[in-house]
């Protein structure tokens, strides 16, 4: 084999395997995540995140210190209570996808606590180093501006 072969083979070999490590896929990108920093729900946000390996996923997000309902009974909370809960919690469910070669994920929303969001789609740039899945949020529920929201993927 002569030198310029076998370093053009060695080049090919290397752009392909760059290539790889940024491009998801619902494979790759499948399984149980932590909130690390999700900065609409404060210090050490509670919460899941699950994608199945099939497009599937859920999310469930709130503050670590909610208070709890007086009354014991989610329906008979008191505006105060029900507006904390709103403000402190989110959750929505639906089909996912990867896109961009691996750069983005959109969410199919098919419901959420945030009712706007249903049967909506939102598209947000995506990255995954090591277990670290971070995606940005373009139109946080709560308004204001964008935000990341970084997830440990569980061991």
């Amino acid at each position: 084999m002569n030198r310029r072969y076998a370093l053009g083979v060695i080049a090919v070999a290397a752009a392909a395997l760059a290539g790889n490590a940024a491009a998801q896929t619902t494979k790759t990108v499948a399984g149980t995540y932590s909130p690390v920093t999700v900065s609409a729900y404060g210090d050490k946000p509670r919460g899941q995140l699950i994608l199945t390996p099939d497009g599937r996923y859920s999310i469930v997000l709130s503050r670590a210190e909610m208070p709890k309902i007086a009354s014991g009974s989610r329906v008979k909370a008191t505006p105060e209570e029900n507006k904390a809960v709103v403000d402190g919690s989110i959750a929505h469910a639906g089909r996912y996808t990867i896109d961009d070669g691996g750069r983005s994920i959109t969410f199919h929303i098919e419901t959420s606590t945030f009712p706007n969001w249903n049967g909506t789609t939102q598209k947000r740039p995506l990255s995954l180093k090591g277990d670290l899945l971070t995606y940005t949020v373009a139109t946080p529920s709560a308004g204001g501006a964008p935000n990341d929201a970084v997830w440990r993927r569980a061991k």
